[in-house]
């Protein structure tokens, strides 16, 4: 039986902002007399791209190998790579860079959208290279295995999507390599196949996409890409429902859904950010790109202030969305989960926890059981089955708490976990109890737990069933008890 655990979790935000900046370049002088890349690893690189005419020097005599790269200039380059590109002519008035945009929105490939170099990184590359060769718009990951596997990219830290370093900026060297890699292999450049809307797939406009799945998504998009849920969840938000999908835990998904428009998503893996992370980071990687996390919402005067406990997780706020990335202490802080939340559903939530109700504990409960057999399964465990007798013992426990005005496996009648289920007619070889107060969500709950040690081990056992009770009032506002057995 585990230790009692308790914890306080509140969404927080911080914003992130970018500045608009571009440079011209102008050719003073030859490859080889570039004061700055002859003992640099792209001098040959440089040296044939400058040479093809597909990017220049600066004035100074330097071509400043490091400097980041902007998408409409690597987009530049790539196209002069391919002289055969039918351009148009730049109107007046028009950034230098519209051309470049306009062929490449007509040959459907995946955008960032942005001239922003800070905003630019070595992930948007990937998706748009992949995405003039496979003639579609491929994931994160997979446009990052595709340059692997096909020898354009070796990768940064090592030849793995982790090591390819999606997140780090794009730099003058890696834009120039990256094209050569590229012209050593194909003739030429693929469209892409248009999406259900006809217009070229953004690559990042939104926070965060989950299994191609976005903020301000249409329900008909979900369901075209998805399918129907197993079923469909009271949230803690006004009219939104989480769409659950759970056919198959290794690819587990929470998707809400209010107005007919995606409004939330949780998964614990297959996500990808507008700054090309995504699942396998670690709380450190997510910190170099969005900062430390802000200690507050603001809902109209009223602060909702936020405890991050260890580190266990931190919320941003970016693209009109609220992004939770939920780290495991256990795992030198990797992402095991990202929550994101439109922002203006958000704030319509005006209290710290959401209203009441038997509707929303038992999809709290079910929600609970989801997430355990997710996070078991990507462990490579066997998931638990349902138990109805254990959750009833569950359910009146965490009710029991909330009435009495305690926190504890023993209840005031002197009960044990393992009497209760005993009183309740329940055999078993083996149980085991996790109980948790005071979290806004089952996903908070669930994480937490996965944080302690030994509610940890419990959730990763070798028991083979699970029932989960959750209960509204109380001090705690809110009580979770799972009840864990093995006939």
């Amino acid at each position: 039986m585990n230790k009692r655990w308790m914890s306080y979790a509140l969404p927080a935000v911080l914003s992130i902002s970018s500045v608009l900046s571009l440079a011209a370049t102008a050719c003073a002088a030859t490859p080889a007399a570039f004061s700055d890349t002859r003992n640099h690893w792209s001098a040959d690189a440089v040296k044939w791209a400058v040479g093809s005419g597909i990017v220049d020097g600066y004035e100074d005599g330097t071509f400043r190998p490091n400097q980041t790269v902007s998408e409409p200039e690597f987009l530049a380059m790539l196209l002069r790579a391919y002289p055969s590109s039918q351009l148009t002519s730049t109107s007046s008035g028009s950034p230098w860079y519209t051309p470049y945009y306009d062929y490449a929105k007509k040959m459907n490939w995946p955008l960032l959208g942005s001239p922003d170099r800070q905003s630019y990184n070595r992930g948007h590359v990937a998706r748009l290279i992949a995405g003039t060769q496979q003639g579609t718009a491929l994931s994160l990951n997979d446009s990052i295995r595709f340059l692997l596997d096909q020898g354009l990219s070796q990768g940064k830290s090592s030849a793995t999507v982790q090591g390819y370093a999606a997140a780090d900026p794009l730099s003058r060297a890696e834009a120039v390599q990256f094209i050569r890699n590229l012209k050593g292999s194909v003739s030429g450049l693929k469209a892409a196949q248009p999406t259900p809307g006809g217009t070229a797939p953004e690559a990042s406009a939104a926070a965060v996409s989950v299994r191609g799945i976005a903020i301000g998504d249409s329900e008909a998009s979900v369901l075209s890409k998805l399918g129907q849920p197993a079923r469909k969840d009271a949230s803690g938000y006004a009219g939104m429902q989480w769409y659950i999908y759970n056919g198959d835990y290794s690819r587990y998904v929470q998707v809400g859904i209010s107005g007919g428009k995606v409004t939330g998503l949780y998964a614990p893996g297959g996500w990808t950010t507008n700054k090309g992370l995504t699942d396998g980071v670690s709380r450190t990687e997510i910190q170099n790109v969005y900062g430390q996390p802000l200690s507050y919402i603001l809902k109209g005067n009223t602060r909702f202030m936020n405890n991050y406990g260890e580190g266990e997780y931190g919320t941003y706020e970016d693209a009109g969305a609220y992004v939770t990335f939920f780290y495991d202490v256990h795992q030198e802080g990797e992402v095991t989960g990202v929550l994101v939340i439109d922002r203006s559903t958000e704030l319509a939530l005006a209290s710290f926890y959401p209203q009441g109700s038997d509707t929303l504990a038992r999809a709290f409960e079910r929600q609970s059981f989801d997430l355990a057999n997710a996070a078991r399964v990507r462990l490579g465990l066997q998931p638990f089955a349902w138990d109805e007798g254990a959750a009833g013992t569950a359910r009146a426990h965490s009710a029991d708490m909330a009435a009495k005005g305690y926190f504890d496996h023993t209840n005031p009648a002197g009960q044990s976990p393992f009497d209760r289920m005993e009183a309740a007619g329940l055999s078993y070889s083996s149980a085991a109890e996790n109980i948790a107060a005071g979290q806004t969500s089952a996903i908070h709950a669930h994480h937490g737990w996965m944080n302690s040690a030994g509610h940890r081990k419990n959730l990763l056992s070798g028991i083979t069933r699970l029932g989960v009770g959750v209960a509204f009032g109380g001090k705690m506002s809110v009580y979770y008890t799972q009840n864990f057995l093995t006939p």
